[in-house]
């Protein structure tokens, strides 16, 4: 049989000395667990950041390889006919754009109008923008013999590129506005004289922005 020695003060003050030795280990442990999930958060973040700066870069260099490519679009659809497609009326300008683009908008009658090319038409459907170079959303058919229905070139966010010309009484710019909204999808509508200036630009819904002169 086993005789447990007595308990003696020094025995006691060993005990708990090796009590608040344990404890104060686990307590070291768990702050280093801390730190560690901490320096884990923070690079994350850092990760996280970057990829996500590098996506928007990414994105805002599409959409100004789409302008530019819109916009060369509607130089040769001006040589052609002898100006841009106008956009006033009340058909959508984004949808005016891409039926311009796609061969389906004509000069037309005396005085002369901007419309809709007639399917009676004999003249071959010309398209001044090859749609697999560019996104756009609607029901595009296959054979461009057929008007598009409600197509809109949009940028890489999803929404339609902005396109005025002569589209008020009071425009006084000689070239059209062709333009994204950039990342936050808002902007301030374009003044009616079709100026696209610096003043313009520095609206706060209008700062990200992307235009073909950026």
């Amino acid at each position: 049989m086993m005789i447990s020695p007595k308990s003696t003060p020094e025995l006691s003050a060993v005990k708990n000395l090796d009590k608040f030795l344990n404890i104060k280990e686990q307590a070291f442990t768990i702050v280093e667990l801390l730190v560690v999930l901490a320096v884990i958060v923070v690079l994350a973040g850092i990760t996280f950041g970057t990829a996500s700066g590098v996506q928007t870069a990414r994105m805002k260099a599409t959409a100004r390889a789409e302008i530019m490519l819109i916009s060369q679009s509607l130089e040769d659809f001006r040589i052609a006919h002898g100006d841009y497609p106008v956009s006033v009326g009340p058909e959508d300008n984004a949808v005016t754009l891409s039926k311009a683009l796609f061969g389906w908008k004509e000069f037309r009658g005396e005085p002369l109008k901007f419309v809709d090319r007639s399917p009676r038409s004999k003249l071959k459907v010309e398209a001044f923008i090859d749609p697999t170079k560019v996104l756009y959303e609607g029901d595009l058919p296959e054979d461009l013999k057929r008007k598009p229905l409600n197509v809109r070139f949009i940028d890489p966010w999803g929404q339609p590129y902005v396109y005025a010309y002569k589209d008020s009484k009071e425009w006084n710019n000689f070239a059209f506005v062709l333009y994204s909204k950039g990342p936050d999808g808002l902007s301030e509508a374009l003044p009616a004289n079709g100026i696209y200036d610096q003043n313009y630009k520095n609206l706060e819904t209008n700062i990200d922005n992307i235009i073909v002169q950026d």
